[in-house]
């Protein structure tokens, strides 16, 4: 586990929240609940404490108060920002006031927003919205990459932007200034890398996909293979494109953030925070995702929000944050379930934790109700006819047709005699 990571986040006057406090562990934790809980919402309150100028993104006031709890190389920081610092102006135009410290706790140093870039280099977070589709474009040869304070600067400048925004890298960039790179003597750390990429990349793909990059040609087009197919960077499905801009913007934010020396995925530390992981995923590929970000990225924190009860099933202990929606609620108080979800069924998923009301498929129960009728008037030309249609939408072995087709079968012995 990370020995730098995101603590716990404390929110109140932000958005929907009165007061908002949420922990988190050190490894995974998969943030879920109903539709319009909040989900997002906590990591645009994460990405606030890094920098000012996401606050355009967030409905703010002058009682606003956030911060995050970070351990950084086990040394305790706090940062962000204290009450009476926020000037309203209207909706979405709030800017800063004054400075005020976050709230001060013993052992811990305070770090207010505009002192990060000074203070916190060590710890920059990776912020990946829910824009991953990757548009064709020409690559006509390797780019500078920018210098570690610039990359620095600018991530720290663009967690709520990364989230709401289009602020992702250039995948394909990406993939051919390592093409060009990966030989090169000193890049030892970034050909370590690339073939700790390429060995593992089938672990992320859904089963028997074999998921893998094949070559770069003299055109600098990326060519990757699924299911034995050969396809262009551009031609893989929405699914693919959006695993593989997940762990392309990983693996450039290590390189790109950490000092020399730091940069080795396998070891590398730090908090990674996706909206919507499970977007544009197969539900058999959602099952093994988790565990194939951990083959990679062993020491990274992921903090994620899903709707998938495929990707909380593969959950393990304390690695669910469960969130209710309760309009009479004005705090919220969440931590990691010491549940683990894998021996639950999808249906108990949905409707326990992510707050589903109903999941009955509306004409499959017409077409019960029509049965029993039919059963209770003796009609076997009625009931006949309502397990046909039922046939229609159901499933082969579902146990009330099974039952409904005994009971037509007891009928028609009865009418026989």
């Amino acid at each position: 586990m990370s020995s730098s990571f995101i603590e716990n986040l404390h929110v109140k006057e932000m958005r929907q929240f009165k007061e908002l406090n949420v922990s988190f562990n050190k490894g995974f934790n998969f943030i879920s609940g109903p539709n319009g809980c909040g989900k997002t919402s906590i990591l645009a309150g994460i990405a606030h404490c890094f920098d000012h100028s996401g606050f355009q993104y967030s409905s703010l006031n002058e009682n606003s108060e956030f911060w995050t709890d970070l351990t950084i190389a086990g040394e305790k920081k706090r940062v962000g920002i204290g009450k009476n610092s926020i000037q309203n102006a209207g909706y979405r135009k709030s800017s800063i006031k004054s400075w005020e410290p976050p709230l001060h706790e013993e052992q811990r140093e305070s770090i207010k927003i505009h002192e990060v870039k000074q203070k916190l280099k060590q710890f920059c977070p990776l912020f990946i919205g829910t824009n991953r589709n990757i548009k064709y474009q020409q690559i006509s040869g390797m780019q500078r990459e920018a210098a570690l304070d610039e990359q620095l600067n600018r991530r720290l400048s663009s967690g709520a932007q990364s989230l709401y925004g289009d602020s992702q890298i250039n995948i394909k960039q990406w993939f051919v200034n390592r093409y060009f790179m990966i030989d090169k003597d000193w890049a030892l750390e970034e050909r370590k890398n690339w073939v700790h990429m390429v060995n593992n990349l089938s672990s992320l793909g859904p089963f028997h996909s074999n998921f893998r990059y094949v070559r770069t040609g003299k055109e600098l087009e990326p060519i990757f293979s699924i299911y034995n197919s050969e396809c262009f960077l551009e031609e893989l499905s929405a699914g693919f494109q959006a695993v593989l801009s997940i762990i392309a913007n990983i693996f450039e934010w290590i390189e790109s953030t950490k000092p020399e020396g730091s940069r080795d995925a396998s070891t590398a530390e730090g908090t990674v925070l996706i909206d919507e992981l499970d977007l544009h995923l197969h539900p058999e590929w959602q099952f093994t995702l988790r565990d194939g970000l951990e083959k990679i990225f062993p020491k990274l924190q992921f903090i994620v929000t899903t709707h998938s009860p495929h990707l909380l099933a593969s959950a393990r202990e304390n690695e669910v944050i469960i969130m209710a929606k309760n309009e009479y609620e004005d705090k919220y108080s969440l931590e990691p379930s010491a549940l683990r979800f894998s021996g639950w069924n999808t249906d108990q998923i949905l409707s326990e934790i992510m707050g589903v009301k109903s999941l009955d498929n509306k004409d499959y129960e017409k077409l019960i109700n029509l049965a029993f009728q039919e059963i209770e008037n003796k009609s076997l030309a009625g009931l006949e006819l309502a397990i046909d249609n039922l046939k229609k939408v159901c499933h082969p072995n579902d146990s009330i047709l099974t039952v409904l087709n005994a009971r037509f079968a007891s009928m028609l012995a009865v009418s026989d005699d």
